[in-house]
């Protein structure tokens, strides 16, 4: 009987991954809860491409609402400030800070969104092996997409804490486009926020991003009929261009775990709009023109996923 059970352990061993059930994919559901509320600061390394970075991130619960510090400790001394669904970035360049704010998304590691039912209509959940990063165990469950409109995601779940402590990003050719892991963390039950202000030099000057405080809200005269299955909006912004009185559009699309820019701007007199495709990594770009409007869209996605989406702009 010992030799049958060691027999069987082998066995699981050796099955690489086995598929979730329902059941399975509360999983996503604690490692979204553990990216609210749990307080910790680390150190991850991020690679896009043949760019690598290491990241210092700092995250806190104050009463109801979160707080997170991003540094980048590599490039330029960027910092990134979220309070809730606001963002804040602080751009250090020469003798100027620029200042931009944004919509909040998904980061790692809070890379998981609140309803995961869209996630749950076009990917495969798996299950890997237990392994180790950043000196604590992980459990290792991956989301294969049921179709040919997204990419793979594997990702590394603290088994303490279901905190993300590592994620891949492959394509459908099983190629690894981007990847997040830390390599020191500490989590702690409570945090004061000391710490939730930008280390910059106060002599220096303050520029607000102009693109942010032109933004409005418009309705749209176009319509997209081919965004992929499961993206839905999640941001839209009207802009007036600097110098002529038209408007600029951008949309934001989110399945929960990807994300696409659609973006539209009128094409100035004797400007060549910009046509055809592009890759940069993980990222895909589309562009054409129509009508006097240049369209593109931008997404970590496969390509097809953004020409099915800009060949169906009409207005």
């Amino acid at each position: 009987m010992k030799c049958l059970g060691l027999l069987l352990f082998l066995l699981c061993l050796a099955t690489p991954f086995a598929y979730a059930d329902q059941a399975g994919w509360s999983v996503i559901e604690d490692a979204y809860k553990a990216s609210q509320n749990k307080n910790y600061k680390g150190i991850y390394i991020s690679q896009h491409g043949q760019e690598l970075k290491s990241v210092e991130i700092t995250h806190a619960l104050h009463g109801n609402e979160q707080f997170t510090r991003i540094n980048l400790l590599d490039g330029n001394a960027d910092e990134i400030f979220s309070q809730g669904d606001t963002v804040v970035i602080y751009h250090k360049r020469d003798n100027t800070i620029v200042v931009q704010k944004r919509e909040q998304q998904h980061l790692f590691p809070a890379i998981f969104p609140k309803d995961i039912n869209s996630i749950k209509k076009y990917y495969l959940l798996s299950f890997g092996k237990p392994d180790r990063v950043a000196g604590r165990i992980t459990q290792n469950i991956v989301l294969t997409p049921k179709d040919d409109l997204r990419y793979s995601y594997h990702f590394w779940l603290d088994q303490q804490t279901s905190l993300p402590m590592k994620m891949i990003v492959q394509n459908l050719k099983k190629e690894v486009l981007e990847q997040s892991a830390f390599n020191k963390i500490q989590f702690v039950s409570s945090m004061g926020l000391d710490w939730f202000k930008p280390a910059v030099d106060l002599s220096k000057e303050y520029l607000m991003d102009e693109g942010f405080s032109k933004e409005i809200n418009l309705n749209r005269f176009w319509r997209a009929s081919n965004i992929p299955p499961g993206f839905k909006e999640v941001n839209f912004i009207a802009s007036k261009m600097p110098g002529i009185n038209m408007m600029s559009y951008h949309t934001v699309y989110s399945d929960g775990l990807s994300y696409i820019s659609l973006f539209l701007q009128p094409v100035r007199k004797g400007q060549k709009p910009k046509t055809g495709d592009l890759n940069f990594d993980a990222t895909n770009v589309a562009a054409r023109y129509y009508n006097g409007y240049q369209i593109m869209a931008v997404g970590a996605v496969p390509l097809k996923a953004v020409r099915n989406l800009i060949d169906s702009v009409d207005f």
